[in-house]
């Protein structure tokens, strides 16, 4: 038998080496269902329901999990990733940092402590316009990848999309 202080690092270690086998083997883009299940459900929100040239807005990625799953904050924990938003935006345009809303402490498979969210998290960002725009409406993508966790952490990614009229 390990000693104490020995058995945590040993539970992390082979938890770690279980979430990696499991991100290595399943396909990327199609992590977010698992045995016919969607396990998070991914949607952009604004709140203006029209750009004003120049004018910050809130804009925030939502995500839904299914029971008993969840994903995690900007500082996971003893493990986990968080969430990732790579921004598609047009020339002049601004993003501001992600707003983590305070996460919950979980427990993990081996005693790790780690930092997230279940249900459901809203990570906003501002974003600002330029003083001057052409289009009448203006198409904002983000590239958003995301680890779930329960027993098994799966990957799961989607390029998101939302149209703003000016």
């Amino acid at each position: 038998m390990l000693p104490t202080n020995m058995r945590v690092p040993s539970r992390f270690a082979a938890w770690w080496v279980l979430c990696w086998l499991t991100f290595a083997t399943v396909p990327h883009g199609l992590g977010q269902a698992y045995q016919g299940k969607q396990l998070v459900k991914a949607e952009l929100l604004a709140d203006t329901s029209g750009i004003v040239p120049g004018k910050p807005f809130t804009i925030g990625l939502l995500l839904r999990m299914a029971p008993r799953w969840h994903t995690y904050w900007k500082f996971s924990g003893d493990a986990g990733l968080p969430t990732e938003l790579k921004w598609k935006l047009p020339p002049g345009w601004k993003i501001g940092e992600i707003q983590w809303p305070i996460p919950l402490k979980t427990i993990d498979p081996g005693d790790i402590e780690t930092y997230g969210y279940e249900n459901e998290v809203l990570l906003m960002q501002e974003i600002t316009p330029p003083p001057k725009i052409d289009d009448s409406s203006v198409r904002l993508s983000a590239d958003a990848s995301w680890l779930v966790c329960e027993k098994i952490c799966i990957p799961g990614s989607e390029t998101l999309q939302l149209e703003l009229p000016e």
